[in-house]
């Protein structure tokens, strides 16, 4: 009994004790002094509660994108087959000494793994599937790698034995092609920090011959090319005056306008080396500009030597300048020049070479964009000189200060004009209409068929029309006529014309004629070349039509 007084006694001792000493920490502390401490604690408890709340909505961001990328890909999983550890030599010796047999089976390997992914909700961990394109995404944006390309192939034959192609650039394109193409381009991220990125890009295309079971690149003359068309460095965010455009040092050159139907472009810069820069905002449009290296080899008079001369052209556009709802004005202008050396100028005074002189163009582009994706763009060009000899050329037109890599002629400083319209349309829900109109003029042009000092008038017209049986079906014709006359210095007039029909089904992924792709089409094709003065042009067996059958396919990536 006595013991337990005692223990009470001393716990209201303690008590005591503890009451006094709060009493007394209380004393030392002020009302003021209280209400600052208890800011400074709440103070910290804000920050710590928003930094929680960061990482909160951080982690449910990445939970939500791996969870619907996780949904688009449910439906595929595929599997791969069994990859083999060893070689199949060394397979087939593990066989005869029956070692093969003792060998665990190779672990199968399949398109998509297994992750764990924490719900939002706190629940357990779950096992979800990743498939391999979200890996090869995540590859691309973590490490900057990318590629791209093109390649068109495919059979052909006529009633002259092998198809022969004749004037696509006037005629089109379909049914009219026998020869593969590729392009196939890199492009991997160097740097990318602050603001500042750089990417190398190396692309390389060419010509693949389609008449043999080989078909070895060898060289220029021969029906299988290749080449590496760009080896460049591009940046952005290293100019402070432009931190928006894209600046490039290489082999390279700005984007073409292509006529697609005709396969030739309508702008473009045949380029050995350059600098530019792309996509500088000024004012309402943007701006392009480059100087680019395009060494051509000059012919002397007798056409036995050629000379390499150094030749460069400074490129110039004002793009997407906003005219009306949907339609917007691009200005461009180009101009080439020579830097010879003392024994190029020499040769030119003795009249031993041809005279490379300097040449111009200028252009306007008016786009409008239609209903679905479809659009039109009219054209207006001038030029002299060389530019206006391409201009002469009756089926590829494209833009070039030489014909191939090859510089001659006596060029007068003649001018030619030049209209274009191509585009696609919707004529109804069902049918669609792709065109390319190109109308030409020159005078007093050096003409790579009838010489100096020609005058010529040229008009092609090309349409596309087709029925889309759905997504992945169409059935079309396309129609190309075209005429070209040219006067010579001596007042003869020479004439080249001649028409296509093509019907073809194509096999598609969407509806665009001109946009979608990848695309398998079967076709046959009648041409019938009406007048041929200017090319002495025929098929085999010498007959000027030619009526031909085959299949293509065409894809880019």
């Amino acid at each position: 009994m006595y013991s337990s007084q005692l223990k009470v006694s001393l716990l209201s001792l303690s008590v005591l004790l503890a009451i006094s000493t709060s009493d007394v920490m209380a004393a030392k502390l002020t009302i003021e002094q209280r209400l600052e401490l208890l800011e400074s604690e709440l103070s910290a408890n804000k920050k710590e509660l928003q930094k929680t709340q960061s990482q909160l909505s951080t982690y449910k961001g990445k939970v939500a994108e791996l969870q619907k990328s996780i949904k688009e890909n449910e439906k595929r999983h595929v599997t791969t087959g069994y990859p083999t550890a060893t070689s199949p030599v060394a397979e087939n010796i593990a066989n005869e000494n029956n070692e093969l047999s003792k060998k665990a089976a190779p672990v199968q390997v399949k398109a998509t793994q297994q992750v764990a992914v924490i719900d939002t909700e706190g629940q357990k961990p779950k096992l979800e599937s990743v498939t391999l394109k979200d890996i090869s995404k995540f590859v691309k944006d973590d490490i900057g790698f990318s590629y791209q390309g093109y390649f068109r192939s495919g059979w052909g034959t006529s009633n002259h034995g092998s198809s022969q192609t004749y004037a696509p650039g006037s005629l089109g394109r379909f049914g009219n092609e026998m020869s593969g193409w590729f392009d196939l381009t890199l492009n991997q991220r160097v740097y990318n920090q602050d603001g500042k990125t750089a990417n190398a890009v190396v692309t390389y295309d060419g010509n693949v011959g389609e008449q043999y079971n080989d078909a070895w690149f060898a060289g220029q003359d021969t029906d299988s090319i290749l080449q590496f068309s760009d080896i460049y460095l591009t940046t952005k965010g290293f100019l402070p005056f432009a931190p928006e455009a894209d600046f490039w040092v290489g082999k390279h050159k700005l984007p073409e306008y292509e006529i697609q139907m005709l396969d030739w472009k309508s702008l473009t810069t045949d380029v050995a080396a350059g600098v530019g820069i792309q996509n500088w905002a000024l004012g309402v449009g943007q701006l392009d500009a480059s100087v680019s290296r395009n060494d051509v080899d000059v012919y002397s008079r007798d056409f036995t030597q050629t000379t390499q001369m150094n030749t460069n052209s400074v490129d110039l556009r004002y793009r997407n300048i906003p005219l009306w709802q949907s339609g917007s004005l691009s200005l461009m202008g180009k101009y080439a020049f020579a830097n010879k050396n003392d024994e190029q100028e020499r040769n030119e005074d003795n009249n031993s070479y041809f005279r490379f002189k300097d040449t111009w163009m200028a252009t306007a582009i008016i786009r409008q964009e239609l209903e679905r994706k479809g659009f039109n763009e009219f054209t207006l060009q001038v030029a002299n000189n060389s530019y206006a000899s391409s201009f002469a050329n009756f089926s590829g037109a494209s833009n070039s200060m030489a014909s191939g890599r090859y510089y001659y002629g006596d060029h007068t400083n003649g001018v030619a004009w030049r209209l274009i319209s191509q585009g696609e349309m919707y004529l109804a829900d069902r049918i669609i209409m792709a065109n390319s109109l190109v109308w030409a003029h020159g005078n007093d042009v050096y003409s790579y068929e009838s010489g100096a000092h020609s005058d010529f008038d040229s008009l092609r017209a090309v349409i596309r029309p087709a029925w889309i049986w759905d997504t992945w079906n169409q059935t079309g014709i396309e129609l190309g006529w075209f005429s070209q006359k040219n006067n010579t210095r001596q007042g003869d007039d020479l004439q080249e014309s001649a028409y296509k029909t093509t019907l073809y089904h194509a096999l598609k992924v969407g509806p665009s004629l001109l946009g979608s792709r990848p695309e398998i089409r079967f076709y046959g094709t009648y041409i019938n070349i009406l007048d041929n003065q200017l090319s002495q042009f025929a098929f085999n067996d010498d007959s000027k039509d030619e009526f031909m059958v085959g299949v293509q396919a065409e894809v880019w990536w």
